[in-house]
């Protein structure tokens, strides 16, 4: 099976395209973590936690599965593990490593991708059935839009929402309102000035 390319993480990066987890000093204590960039051989794992070169390292990442290693470098936000993983794992965790190096490769084609302010701009934003909020489309792409709101109670960072008829996440708070990701991105064929959500 091929090697995978490492899925590089910035601290830019949106909530969905981060890796998530737990990491656990053998004999010490557990702590969050995600992964910044990861491969068969290393992951490096931005965590606020104190290590020392040589420890072993248990990791746990969401979707990937446990990845233990021996710390083989510090970088100023994390570390780096050199990662000891059982032959019997191996297969399945790459193949795991590769789809998520394809949707974070996807994810961010779509985020390059243009913005425009449609035609038709007014949208309620639903948290649950309760609570229904109208606001107004600044921009909007393919994977996400941009929305005014005229609340202080804004839904969370991670938020289940959804805006006129499509599911989101809230991906950020703006200075008066929120930017979401789509679940589903538009298709190319249907994007355009007069795109209704």
């Amino acid at each position: 099976m091929k090697r995978p390319p490492p899925v590089e993480r910035g601290p830019d990066a949106s909530p969905s395209d981060r890796i998530t987890g737990r990491a656990m000093i053998v004999g010490g204590s557990e702590f969050p973590c995600f992964a910044r960039s990861m491969t068969p051989e290393a992951v490096e794992l931005i965590a606020e936690a104190a290590v020392e070169l040589g420890q072993v390292v248990v990791c746990y990442l969401d979707e990937i599965g446990i990845l233990p290693g021996t710390v083989a470098r510090l970088v100023p936000d994390g570390f780096v593990l050199t990662l000891a993983i059982p032959q019997s794992r191996r297969t399945r965790v790459t193949a795991r490593m590769e789809w998520h190096a394809d949707r974070a490769n996807r994810a961010a084609e779509l985020r390059g991708a243009k913005r425009i302010v449609p035609l038709h701009r007014g949208v309620q934003v639903r948290l649950g059935e309760q609570l229904v909020m109208n606001g107004l489309i600044l921009n909007i792409s393919r994977s996400g839009a941009a929305i005014a709101l005229k609340t202080a109670a804004l839904p969370f960072v991670g938020a289940k929402v959804r805006v006129g008829s499509r599911y989101a996440t809230v991906v950020r708070h703006l200075e008066n309102g929120l930017a979401v990701q789509f679940s589903v991105p538009f298709a190319q064929e249907d994007f355009d000035e007069t795109v209704r959500l």
